[in-house]
């Protein structure tokens, strides 16, 4: 079967990246999952493990009746590389699908063939404004998977969240 490639750092999985997957099912492609920023995790942006963005992936997933694959992509912080350095964590595969121009743009530089599916509600299915509903004890429900929810309330997520935010201020004005 051919496989459609997602990038994200699913930080936390929400209901943009539900879509995207969708999409690769629905143009009957394989999705393989790659979760960037592999190597980030209990910062402020990057407040989900690895291990615990795996346990998101796989709850709403495995209920979409697809065979599925996921691969964690550390940071290569260098856009020219950053092809390349994904193939060698990855095999082959067909289409890219993203909502990102930037990766969009480098795996068309590349050759690949990329789909950016409909955004729909990107302000409010964006992972920096979902973490910042949850720090500041905001509406963020609705803008994940239902399982979603019970995941990051079994892994103390918001207070998780609310501590990275207070360890990690704002740096004074000038």
């Amino acid at each position: 079967m051919k496989k459609g490639l997602i990038l994200g750092r699913f930080q936390p999985f929400h209901l943009g990246h539900l879509r995207l997957i969708e999409a690769v099912k629905d143009d009957n492609l394989e999705p393989m999952i790659c979760i960037g920023s592999a190597q980030e995790g209990r910062t402020k942006d990057n407040p989900f493990t690895t291990a615990e963005r795996r346990i998101m992936i796989k709850a709403v997933v495995s209920r979409l009746d697809c065979e599925y694959q996921i691969y964690e992509i550390p940071d290569v912080n260098n856009n020219n590389l950053y092809v390349s350095h994904l193939k060698t964590f990855v095999p082959d595969f067909d289409t890219v699908y993203s909502g990102n121009t930037l990766v969009l743009k480098l795996f068309k530089a590349a050759g690949h063939k990329i789909v950016m599916p409909e955004m729909v509600n990107r302000e409010v299915w964006e992972g920096a404004a979902i973490r910042q509903a949850m720090t500041e004890g905001d509406e963020w429900e609705t803008a994940v998977p239902s399982q979603i929810v019970d995941i990051i309330h079994d892994l103390n997520g918001i207070e998780k969240l609310q501590n990275l935010a207070r360890a990690d201020p704002l740096p004074p004005e000038s």
